[in-house]
């Protein structure tokens, strides 16, 4: 009498096993790339983010700048501007002297405020691979060289062409509120 084995072949074990790997190798590489592809958007949306504050920074200071002194050289810009927020109510002067300047791939935002010998250092953005000025003056046009002293009109607008990251040559023209007039 023969008897019958109730239960799985070797063959059929292995074959087994062989599926369940393949199975188990598909759903890591398809998790591997749902990570990676999340580090990636997350990346993308710290530099983006990390822009935007730059910039929003630059136009309200652009926003509240005086009309005299106004400073572009060799790629620094230097400005003064009004209405600086005083929460604490402190006596002093609403007026700061802010430089915008490059060094080292970095974006620095100095500001001194009227009078004060300190100097407050902001660093703006970084991974900078490009940074350019330049001011719109209805007589000459685009400048990338002004000095606004007493007599010498203010210009109507303010060009910021930065390359930062993964972001090509990102452009954004203010108007100057001596423009608005």
């Amino acid at each position: 009498m023969q008897t019958r084995q109730k239960g799985f072949t070797l063959l059929e074990l292995v074959i087994a096993m062989a599926i369940f790997t393949l199975l188990g190798l598909a759903s890591w590489k398809l998790f591997d790339g749902v990570l990676r592809v999340q580090q990636g958007t997350a990346a993308h949306e710290r530099e983006l983010r990390s822009l935007q504050r730059a910039m929003a920074v630059i136009e309200r200071d652009v926003m509240h700048v005086t009309e005299q002194p106004l400073l572009l050289r060799q790629n620094v810009l230097q400005l003064q501007r009004s209405n600086w927020r005083n929460p604490l109510d402190q006596p002093r002067s609403g007026r700061q002297t802010l430089t915008y300047r490059l060094d080292k791939g970095v974006l620095w935002r100095d500001s001194q405020a009227e009078g004060a010998q300190t100097v407050q250092r902001q660093r703006l953005l970084g991974n900078v691979r490009q940074l350019r000025w330049r001011v719109y003056d209805s007589g000459a046009g685009w400048s990338s060289d002004w000095a606004s002293g007493p007599g010498i009109k203010t210009p109507m607008a303010l060009e910021v062409l930065v390359t930062v990251g993964r972001f090509e040559a990102m452009r954004r023209v203010l108007l100057l509120p001596g423009a608005q007039r």
